[in-house]
């Protein structure tokens, strides 16, 4: 090593030194980056398939149809949905707050209550004023899901046309006190 700054950076945690070659473990932030990797990815992906001109009758929307989320076996993606609605990366968040609501709503009996508490929490506690937001939205889905049975049957072609969909639900029925 050539001076004390050389040993403080690889003296710490998750840095290992091999001929002078900082290796970054898996534990370290190679998960995280791989993660958010993928998710550059799949958004990535995503924008070129809408880009793309689409064969007549196609459908564009980028999001799963309804007989999707009423396959999905919860229980089998609890773990995936739950490290993304802990993930650092807002629309990771927001993509799985998504994708809880449209299997409730796809799944009105299906519950976990680990992601449900999950959600609850960002509601108080959500890194940017949009994910408490839209984490509001979901835990009212949670909780009252055959209050937006048309917003559970109709196919939407982002995030954000599906939230803003949930928000006017839930206007509508509160200017109606609720009836």
């Amino acid at each position: 090593m050539r001076n004390s700054k050389d040993a403080e950076h690889f003296a710490t945690p998750f840095v290992s030194r091999t001929e002078g070659v900082n290796l970054i473990t898996k534990e370290g932030v190679m998960r995280p980056l791989a993660v958010l990797g993928l998710a550059v990815a799949l958004s990535g992906a995503c924008l070129h398939a809408q880009s793309m001109p689409a064969p007549e009758g196609a459908d564009r929307s980028p999001l799963a149809r309804l007989q999707s989320y009423q396959q999905c076996d919860l229980p089998k993606h609890e773990r995936q949905l739950l490290e993304a609605l802990n993930h650092d990366v807002e629309g990771v968040v927001v993509c799985a707050l998504r994708e809880v609501a449209k299997i409730k709503l796809a799944q009105p009996e299906c519950t976990s209550d680990p992601i449900v508490a999950r959600v609850h929490e960002l509601v108080h506690e959500g890194a940017t004023p949009t994910i408490s937001y839209k984490a509001y939205l979901t835990s009212i889905v949670l909780s009252n899901p055959r209050m937006f049975t048309s917003e559970g049957t109709t196919d939407f072609s982002s995030d954000e046309e599906f939230f803003t969909a949930l928000a006017r639900r839930l206007e509508t029925f509160a200017l109606r006190d609720g009836r």
